[in-house]
């Protein structure tokens, strides 16, 4: 197993939206994902464009961040703060897109609506990933295949797992076409909440690579270096 198992979409932020309520929470999704053997974690909290500015979304994440800071643990998986930004089309011109980012990087975790998407979603794709950003489609697995293969093909990003589509043999017969193009840079629970479902998000993620063999442990070794120069919270 490698050394760092990395969870790159995770919603453990207290109150910065609706994958954690309270700190009680947080603490109790990273010792979940903890107790799977995941070293690090991002915190991928929903940003949704039409609902909120980024100076609202900013000051939100942060006080979050600061409440869980102050309670982490070194037993606990390190912290990074990034978003989910949800694609709508022309964002990007929107001011403070780039603040977005996971700290420290320029990986910016993008997700598409659950709607049927003209051309001008495919537009505004393609134009964020030529603003100086590293866009990572978050779960692919959800969209429909062809769909998704544009935003890779055409639009230049590269793509993030969720642990969930290992856990049918349809599902995983998906990743692995997935996995097998070599575009896959991260996995992730996409945990919300601490019950049993995301127990099994956060244990299944862990299992991935006795799945997947050497074309998991890539993809991790992938997602490590999307961290590069990355800030955890102390």
């Amino acid at each position: 197993m490698p050394e760092r198992i990395t969870d790159f979409h995770a919603h453990i932020l207290p109150g910065a939206d609706h994958g954690s309520e309270s700190l009680d929470t947080s603490l109790a999704q990273l010792r979940l994902l903890k107790n799977a053997g995941v070293t690090d974690a991002v915190a991928t909290p929903h940003f949704y464009p039409e609902r909120d500015s980024v100076s609202a979304f900013l000051k939100r994440r942060e006080d979050a961040a600061a409440l869980l800071s102050g309670a982490l643990t070194r037993e606990l998986p390190r912290v990074y703060v990034g978003a989910e930004v949800l694609v709508c089309p022309g964002m990007e011109k929107m001011e403070g897109l780039q603040s977005l980012c996971i700290r420290g990087t320029k990986v910016l975790l993008l997700e598409m609506p659950f709607t049927r998407w003209n051309e001008r979603f495919y537009e505004t794709v393609y134009n964020i990933s030529r603003t100086g950003v590293n866009a990572v489609m978050a779960h692919i697995n959800r969209y429909p295949e062809r769909a998704a293969q544009r935003l890779v093909y055409d639009c230049g990003v590269s793509v993030q797992l969720n642990s969930e589509c290992f856990a049918s043999r349809r599902g995983k017969k998906l990743a692995m076409k997935w996995l097998d193009s070599g575009c896959v840079t991260a996995f992730g629970s996409d945990i919300h909440g601490s019950d049993k479902s995301a127990a099994a998000s956060a244990l299944r993620l862990s299992q991935i690579t006795e799945k997947t063999g050497e074309a998991g442990k890539s993809v991790l070794r992938k997602s490590n270096a999307l961290l590069t120069g990355a800030v955890p919270l102390k």
